[in-house]
């Protein structure tokens, strides 16, 4: 159960969710979309997107019926005590591997543009450490770093990102709506990871006074992911052309690259724009650290999640160092996060939800337990 104090309000449920979602991911996800579908790359993020608008439905209205509590509480109500605790188990596992292949990933773009002579080890401990601090603090402190941090990085990018205008040649984004509606089916499994951090609406949703106020926090949250994967996907393919974009490893920051501000001293934008990536990346790891931590304090029976939080870093850093190199890394994600990701963002709360109503659960069984 959910403590009075250990609350977050709507806004703050949107920016948690906006804040976990970006990550690495935005620096690959042109090349990606640009491999999928060519030039109607940016189709295949709408029309997930819209999907995911429908997924987070399902969530609001299965954590409406539990109030105060999250997946890892009410799934041990609705399916029993050890599936349920099994359920959350998987969720932890599979939140830790993200949290390792996020700080890796994060850790070679570093590496490749900024820290060059700076040990790999050097940058993941030192990344994993400080997000251990804020999670330590508990729910409070999760949600209002992720408030103070969305302006701080998205202002000063999508100010930067406009002035790449001039670079582009429109021209690039034709042939539109050529692509055969099977085909861009077919590719949208691809490109799931790319909103990857929804689900942890399940467990944020709990800590909201009132979960049916979560409805237009995450609505508008999903629809500014839409808006901000598609610019992407079009500044980048407008800039490159679709064929070159799928070889170019990270072609957000590619793009950055190119950018000149005129009369402005600093000559690397991309520096810029990287120093301040590190803030998203930074909430990605510690909203997803809290709810892997808190997923196991449930697990374990536990009233606490700060003392499994040291452990954990433990383990995330040795799984971080196990990929040689970024296209085995790449490769790991690709062969896990798809069916992780749509499991836990459509299975899971569909299923949990039907559940439910077969059994007839809801709050008023709640308050008579």
């Amino acid at each position: 159960m959910i403590r009075n104090n250990d609350t977050i309000s709507p806004y703050q449920l949107a920016i948690i969710i906006i804040m976990t979602v970006i990550s690495v991911e935005a620096f690959s996800l042109a090349g990606d979309a640009a491999s999928a579908l060519g030039t109607d790359g940016w189709i295949a993020i709408v029309i997930l997107g819209i999907i995911n608008i429908f997924a987070v439905l399902f969530m609001i209205k299965l954590n409406s019926i539990f109030p105060g509590k999250t997946i890892a509480e009410y799934s041990q109500i609705i399916i029993g005590t050890i599936p349920g605790k099994i359920l959350t188990s998987f969720f932890a596992v599979y939140l830790i591997i993200v949290i390792a292949y996020v700080t890796r990933a994060f850790t070679e773009v570093i590496k490749m543009f900024l820290l060059f002579r700076t040990p790999t080890e050097v940058i993941m401990l030192s990344l994993i450490l400080v997000c251990t601090y804020i999670v330590r603090g508990g729910i409070e402190c999760v949600a209002r770093i992720n408030e103070l941090l969305f302006p701080i990085l998205f202002i000063p990018f999508l100010i930067i990102i406009l002035f790449g205008l001039p670079i582009m040649d429109f021209s690039n984004l034709r042939p539109v709506l050529q692509t055969p509606a099977g085909k861009v089916l077919t590719s949208i499994p691809r490109m799931i990871f790319s909103f990857g951090g929804i689900e942890l609406a399940l467990y944020y949703i709990g800590f909201m006074k009132e979960p049916k106020r979560a409805y237009k926090p995450l609505i508008l949250s999903v629809l500014f992911l839409i808006f901000f994967f598609t610019m992407i996907i079009v500044f980048c393919i407008a800039a490159f052309g679709a064929k070159t974009i799928t070889k170019i490893i990270w072609p957000l920051v590619s793009y950055i690259r190119l950018i000149s501000l005129p009369g402005v001293f600093i000559d690397r934008l991309d520096g810029v724009i990287l120093s301040l990536w590190v803030l998203t990346v930074f909430t990605t790891i510690v909203s997803t650290l809290f709810i892997a931590s808190y997923s196991i304090s449930k697990v374990a029976g536990t009233n606490e999640n700060k003392q499994f939080v040291l452990p954990l870093v433990i383990i995330i850093y040795y799984l971080a160092l196990q990929p040689v190199s970024i296209a085995e890394l790449y490769e790991w994600g690709s062969i896990i996060f798809p069916y992780a990701v749509a499991a836990f963002i459509y299975a899971v709360p569909v299923v949990l939800l039907l559940i439910a109503k077969l059994r007839k659960l809801g709050v008023k069984q709640n308050e008579s337990n």
